[in-house]
């Protein structure tokens, strides 16, 4: 099984856990925890600069990446003083020697801390988000470029989109492309994301988050998704579930030698879930729900049960080399309602909703 990358969550017993899992562990990726500093979450926990040193400090031998990946920023978030907080933890966190690097989706603010801060942008990777959706070689080159010309440092790792999970011969050709020039570029693939594949409500969706850290009243991204977005097409469709390009912890293996690192999210479903996560990739199994496992899906397990430990063992095979014409093939959708079990109460027909 390959290394992971995971969230870090400042309880105990989460990070014993990830300290156990040894060499396991490739990377944790962290909330800079100032509700200030938007990242891509509609809110976040506060804890001081001098915690987060702590808790960093208590996962030693891993990379650590600080998530600066908010879609998009205030305008005045890229004036000096706008990033005067920013500027300071990140700082801090450098001059410790917790933090390798930032990971970043919104260019612009790269080239503003490059403007007010370039001695620490020298010191620190720049990393793309997953939310970049690099799904080519030379995407990847553009993001290598404005780094470059920014000042930082050059990403030693890169999370490619995860529609790429499920195409394994552009998947094929975009790391040989990569690995031809950057041989030592290490490659990520998230795995438990869950989003609808190649999601169509991905711009407006991430606008959206990015928008209710800069408005807090504007935060109603869940009623949305259950009235119009995603929610609803899972629910009325579950063999979108399986079209999602997750990676199933029994299926880790099929990317070996593809990727390096296997990816996990799910940092604001709190530890005791992240832990239940993190086990089942450790371990390369899990018997239960596989809504779950998957952070978009997760808020509809408790009216949709879709047993992991029944899907049949050719299930990454079948997915990875159909057409994705969904419509056209159905062999998810059967898959999916062979299996589901409806456990609570469903989403209302669309027009039959309040608002939200």
């Amino acid at each position: 099984m390959l290394p992971l990358d995971v969230p870090l969550l400042p309880d105990t017993e989460y990070c014993r856990l990830v300290r156990n899992l040894g060499d396991r562990i490739a990377s944790v990726h962290f909330s800079l925890f100032d509700p200030a500093i938007p990242d891509a979450r509609h809110e976040s926990l506060h804890i001081s600069v001098d915690e987060l040193i702590g808790w960093l400090a208590s996962l030693p031998g891993v990379r650590r990446l600080a998530l600066l990946n908010s879609r998009f920023h205030a305008p005045d978030a890229y004036a000096p003083e706008g990033l005067d907080n920013l500027i300071k933890r990140l700082g801090r966190l450098t001059d410790a020697g917790v933090v390798d690097g930032i990971v970043y989706a919104d260019v612009y603010m790269l080239f503003a801390l490059a403007e007010a801060a370039p001695e620490l942008c020298a010191r620190l990777e720049a990393v793309p988000s997953v939310n970049t959706c690099i799904d080519s070689a030379d995407k990847a080159f553009a993001h290598f470029d404005a780094i470059d010309a920014a000042g930082f440092r050059q990403p030693g790792r890169l999370v490619l989109d995860r529609s790429l999970n499920r195409r394994l011969p552009k998947l094929r050709r975009t790391v040989a492309a990569l690995r031809q020039v950057r041989p030592r570029l290490s490659i990520v693939l998230m795995a438990n994301e869950g989003c609808l594949y190649q999601c169509p409500f991905k711009p407006a969706h991430d606008a959206h988050i990015a928008h209710a850290r800069i408005a807090p009243e504007a935060a109603s991204a869940f009623g949305r998704n259950v009235k119009l977005g995603c929610q609803r097409l899972f629910h009325d469709d579950p063999g979108r579930l399986l079209a999602s390009p997750f990676i199933r912890p029994e299926d880790q293996s099929g990317y070996v030698g593809l990727a390096d690192v296997i990816k996990l999210c799910g940092r604001s479903r709190g530890p005791g879930v992240m832990r239940r996560i993190v086990e089942a990739y450790a371990r390369g199994s899990f018997f239960g729900n596989l809504l779950l496992l998957n952070d978009s899906m997760e808020p509809l397990a408790g009216v949709l049960r879709l047993p992991n430990e029944d899907i049949p063992s050719d299930f990454l095979r079948r997915v990875t080399t159909c057409a994705k014409d969904c419509a056209r093939c159905g062999w998810c959708s059967e898959l999916a309602e062979s299996l589901l079990v409806r456990t609570g109460p469903q989403i209302a027909p669309l027009g039959r909703m309040e608002e939200p």
